[in-house]
């Protein structure tokens, strides 16, 4: 055995030094024939810093001190999870309900826009993160507020007034009633005496002497030159929400991409592969930092709206759905007109129908659905359930061949051929619109 593969690490600089390595000296060994004593030595010396003559190597320092200037590394973290959280509150709209619009750091870091019976609402949002998840906010960072003393001066009203929470309750009285809410959105917890702050906002009384002034100065603070009613200040005061410990936002997309993944699927049911996963969340992101960025200057209001704010279109072109399929499901009445949107359109692209021809499809389908609707009432059960029974059938049957586009034909006039004497109205967009329903209807079971 080697002597040198004996000793210890803490021995290696000096046996390689001693005279009883001099027969093992660098200068003996020929080219190719260096064994496993002179690479230990080779590796010694480079982590001694020194070259195999003895001499000093210039060491690389610049990862070996620590660096003056991260701010703006850190930065652009904090607006990534900014983003991040825009985009997570824009896959809502996909539910088809009240959310139909989000704001890109316009007026705030972001802005839910709702509908409710007729009327718009906002819903105002600060994005606040800290680095270490141990962290946690309290009462100075976010609403200046001093524990001890009086709360008795313009300077100390100021303060507050522009303070996160501050700036955030301003909304409540320049939007009014608009104005459904204001929330404090974090990466990371908020201590007990914040939660407790809110609490008493909301409630307008507190056992604290800093809280009651607060609720005492409360009017004087968030609007110091316009009077506000009683139920003015008490409705601004109960608008106030925190949202800690967010888990969809953070220094990579992979907690966003996963949150994102339910989200649709809560919103739509729409079935994702990973690698849509993951290209959707980087689209999501990217789309809410361009809205955050875009100069809004000079613009019109409707060209405002377009520069910063993210729709239901935007959402779809990043799904890769196409809007039009969209607009003729909706606009016949589907329910799930985005999931079977998608259904639609994948199948049938997979099989190589163009564009054109998938919207043709959609338009069959919805004239389907109507004919069908028409139909229960107009034929029997028994009689109209057969016709389904062989539509679906024959869908499956061109499915486990292959699903090849030159075959739907044959398939669609086999089945008008068996049928038209029963259902005089049948023709083949018709069936052809019974043909995609049940790719959707067999996709979704």
């Amino acid at each position: 055995m080697d002597p040198y593969f004996s000793l210890g690490y803490s021995q290696l600089p000096a046996a390689l030094s001693s005279q009883s390595c001099a027969a093992h000296n660098p200068i003996n060994y020929r080219k190719g024939n260096i064994g496993p004593r002179r690479m230990l030595e080779n590796l010694i010396q480079i982590v001694l810093g020194q070259s195999r003559w003895g001499k000093t190597i210039a060491m690389d320092l610049i990862h070996e001190k620590v660096p003056r200037e991260t701010v703006g590394r850190d930065t652009m973290v904090r607006f990534q999870m900014q983003y991040q959280a825009a985009a997570f509150a824009a896959l809502e709209i996909l539910k088809g309900t009240e959310v139909d619009r989000i704001y890109c750091d316009y007026h705030d870091d972001f802005i839910v826009r709702r509908t409710v019976a007729g009327v718009i609402e906002y819903h105002f949002f600060q994005v606040k993160t800290k680095g270490r998840p141990n962290q946690q906010w309290d009462i100075g960072e976010l609403f200046a507020l001093k524990k001890t003393g009086a709360l008795d001066t313009p300077l100390k009203l100021d303060a507050i007034r522009s303070s996160i929470a501050g700036k955030l309750f301003l909304h409540t009285i320049e939007f009014g009633d608009q104005c459904r809410e204001v929330t404090i959105l974090s990466n990371v917890h908020f201590k007990d005496e914040v939660h407790d702050l809110v609490a008493d906002l909301a409630a307008g009384t507190s056992s604290k002497k800093y809280t009651r002034q607060f609720i005492e100065k409360f009017a004087a603070i968030v609007s110091p030159d316009v009077p506000l009613s009683p139920e003015q200040v008490e409705a601004a005061r109960k608008k106030l929400s925190l949202l800690p410990n967010v888990q969809y936002i953070g220094d990579t997309l992979e907690a966003f991409g996963i949150a994102a993944h339910n989200a649709i699927w809560k919103y739509s049911e729409i079935e994702l592969h990973q690698d849509e996963v993951e290209r959707i969340a980087r689209s999501l992101v990217a789309l809410v930092e361009e809205r955050s960025c875009a100069p809004i200057s000079g613009l019109s209001q409707s060209e405002i709206d377009l520069a910063t704010g993210v729709g239901l279109e935007d959402l779809l072109n990043v799904l890769s759905i196409s809007t039009q399929v969209y607009n003729t499901l909706q606009q016949g009445g589907d329910p799930a007109a985005i999931k079977n949107a998608s259904i639609l359109q994948r199948k049938l692209r997979e099989v190589g129908a163009t564009e054109s021809m998938i919207e043709a499809a959609s338009r069959a389908k919805v004239s389907w659905d109507v004919w069908l609707r028409s139909a229960r009432h107009t034929f029997p059960d028994f009689t109209l359930n057969l016709l389904l029974d062989e539509i679906d059938s024959r869908c499956k049957a061109w499915l486990l061949a292959g699903g090849v586009l030159a075959d739907l034909e044959k398939f669609v006039q086999e089945i008008l051929d068996s049928n038209s004497k029963k259902f005089g109205a049948l023709d083949v967009d018709l069936v052809f619109g019974g043909f995609c329903a049940a790719i959707v209807r067999r996709a979704t079971r």
